[in-house]
C-alpha cells in the first residue's frame, strides 16, 4: 500500500538524529522479551540514533502480551501490536514495516538467535549507502541437522527455479532503508516471501556474515512443513519455471512415445514378438506420475491466484499500545482498541 506512512527525510551532518525502527515479530516469547529489552537498550546506548521497537505479536497464547505491555509502560520507545489471530511471520514483518516510523528498519526476531550486537555493523553499511543490509549465516547453533540441510536445499532450489537470486543462508535479520521500506510497502500480495522481495526491488545491498546463537528459551516456530511451504511460496512468488518444466516434460514424453511406437512397429513388421504388458504398465505409471506432479504444480499457482483474488487484508490488529496514531494510518487494520502507556 503505497499511501502508508510515506515518510522520507534527509539529514545533514548537523541535523536531527536519525530514527531507527526495530521490527520484532513475536509468538509465545514471554521469556525472551525482557532479555531483548536489555540487549537492545545496551546496544543503542552507544549509538547516535533515536529508535523505536515494534513488537508484532502474532496472536501469542502465553504471557507475551503482558510482558510487552509492561515494557511499553516502562519505555515509551517500545510499541506493541497484537494480531487477531495467527497470520504467519511474513504478515508480522509486513505489519512492522508498514507501521515503522524510522529512516530505516531492522527486522530482529524476539527469540534473539540473531545477535543485536550486529546492529552497529548493519548501520555502518547503511550509512555507506546500502539500502538493504542482510545477515548471512555461517553457522547455525542449536538447529537440528534436518533444518540446516533443509535451509541449504531451499536456497539452492529457489535460486535454480526463481527469477530472483538470494544469497545462500540469507536470513530475515536485515536492515532496510526508508526508500526500501516504501518500495516494499507497495506490495499487496498475500503470498509473500520478504527475503525474495527485498532482493527483487533491486536497490544496493550487501551481506553481513554471522553465527546464529542457540535458543535460550521457548520453542522454534519453524517446523519441517513450514520450511516446505516456505520453499513452495518462494518459488511460486517469483517464477513460473515449474509450469514451463512440465511443458518440457510433456514434449519429451511425446518424443518418447513416438520412439516407442516406432520400435513396436519395427518389431511387428519384422515378426518379432511384442514385449509383454510390463513395459506398458511402466510407461503408464511414468506418465501418470508426471501428470499428477504437473497438476500439483498447477494447483499451487491456481490456489495462490484464488487467495489473491479474494483481496482479504494481510492482517487484522486486535489491540495496540503506544501506537494509536500509526495504526489509524494503516489501511489493513480495522478500528481497534488501543492504549497509550
Amino acid at each position: 500500500m503505497n499511501d502508508v506512512l510515506p515518510i522520507s527525510r534527509t539529514f545533514s551532518a548537523a541535523g536531527p538524529r536519525k530514527r531507527l525502527s526495530i521490527v520484532m515479530p513475536a509468538r509465545n516469547e514471554e521469556a525472551n522479551l525482557p532479555r531483548a529489552y536489555d540487549e537492545l537498550t545496551a546496544v543503542f546506548a552507544g549509538l547516535p540514533y533515536n529508535y523505536e521497537v515494534l513488537v508484532i505479536d502474532n496472536d501469542s497464547t502465553d504471557g507475551t502480551g503482558d510482558v510487552a505491555a509492561a515494557l511499553c509502560q516502562r519505555d515509551q520507545r517500545w510499541r506493541y501490536v497484537k494480531f487477531s489471530r495467527n497470520f504467519n511471520v511474513e504478515a508480522s514483518i509486513t505489519a512492522g514495516l508498514r507501521l515503522a516510523n524510522g529512516d530505516a528498519a531492522i527486522v530482529l526476531f524476539s527469540d534473539l538467535q540473531d545477535p543485536p550486537e550486529l546492529i552497529p555493523a548493519f548501520l555502518k553499511h547503511w550509512e555507506a549507502g546500502h539500502d538493504v543490509v542482510y545477515g548471512v549465516l555461517r553457522r547455525r547453533e542449536g538447529d537440528p541437522w534436518w533444518k540446516a540441510l533443509g535451509a541449504r536445499l531451499l536456497y539452492r532450489l529457489v535460486n535454480i527455479l526463481a527469477d530472483v537470486e538470494i544469497a545462500p543462508n540469507a536470513t530475515d535479520f536485515r536492515l532496510l532503508s526508508r526508500r526500501a521500506i516504501d518500495a516494499l510497502n507497495q506490495f499487496d500480495e498475500r503470498n509473500r516471501y520478504l527475503r525474495g522481495l527485498a532482493h527483487w526491488i533491486g536497490f544496493r545491498s550487501c551481506a553481513v556474515p554471522y553465527d546464529r546463537r542457540p535458543r535460550t528459551a521457548g520453542r522454534s516456530k519453524a517446523p519441517f512443513l513450514y520450511l516446505v511451504n516456505l520453499a513452495v511460496n518462494a518459488i511460486t512468488c517469483f517464477s513460473i519455471k515449474p509450469l514451463q518444466l512440465f511443458s518440457m516434460l510433456g514434449a519429451l514424453a511425446t518424443l518418447g512415445t513416438c520412439a516407442f511406437a516406432a520400435v513396436c512397429l519395427a518389431r511387428y513388421l519384422f515378426s518379432y514378438t511384442l514385449p509383454g504388458l510390463t513395459t506398458v504398465y511402466l510407461l503408464l505409471l511414468a506418465i501418470l506420475t508426471v501428470l499428477l506432479v504437473g497438476f500439483g504444480a498447477l494447483g499451487e499457482y491456481v490456489g495462490r491466484i484464488y487467495i489473491e483474488a479474494k483481496g482479504r487484508p494481510l492482517f487484522l490488529i486486535d489491540r495496540s499500545i503506544n501506537l494509536a496514531a500509526h495504526v489509524d494510518d494503516c489501511r489493513s487494520v480495522p478500528a481497534a482498541p488501543s492504549a497509550t502507556a
